[in-house]
């Protein structure tokens, strides 16, 4: 199964990269994760939010693949614990179709692209910095899957 980390980012620090990779080297071979980069769109100080929000929406669905499972990231988003994820993990693993995961700018994701995700998730009420959020994502991920192969990293 490959899973897409697609987000909107203005720059990579070398950090994050470098925890990304780490995460991504856990994983056995049945699972492939990578971390696409889109730059932001060019906002001046009067610039119109919808607009904005609109055509990076459609720049982040155009990396999708048609038959993906698409999981957005969002503020109004499902909450899940840890075992509730491990749950939906499994779901998502036994569909038998990739994973596109979308993060949107800083102004979020459009209406229309939220309605066209199979799942809305929300990793917390706080707000992260755009470096932070693919890490997060990641480490959930490798939590929920090493609790699938009986692994102790979840304790």
């Amino acid at each position: 199964m490959k899973i897409n980390v697609i987000s909107i980012e203005s720059s990579r620090p070398e950090w994050a990269e470098k925890a990304f990779r780490s995460y991504e080297s856990k994983f056995n071979k049945s699972i492939s994760i990578n971390w696409v980069g889109l730059k932001p769109l060019n906002r001046n100080r009067n610039y119109n939010h919808s607009e904005i929000v609109e055509q990076e929406s459609e720049l982040l669905f155009s990396k999708i693949k048609k038959k993906d499972f698409v999981i957005t990231l969002d503020r109004q988003g499902m909450e899940l614990s840890t075992e509730k994820l491990r749950v939906q993990f499994d779901n998502w693993v036994s569909s038998s179709r990739d994973i596109s995961m979308i993060i949107g700018g800083p102004d979020g994701l459009s209406k229309d692209l939220l309605k066209k995700s199979d799942f809305c998730w929300s990793l917390s009420d706080l707000t992260f910095p755009h470096s932070f959020v693919p890490i997060l994502i990641i480490e959930q991920l490798y939590r929920v899957w090493s609790i699938t192969q009986n692994h102790p990293y979840h304790k």
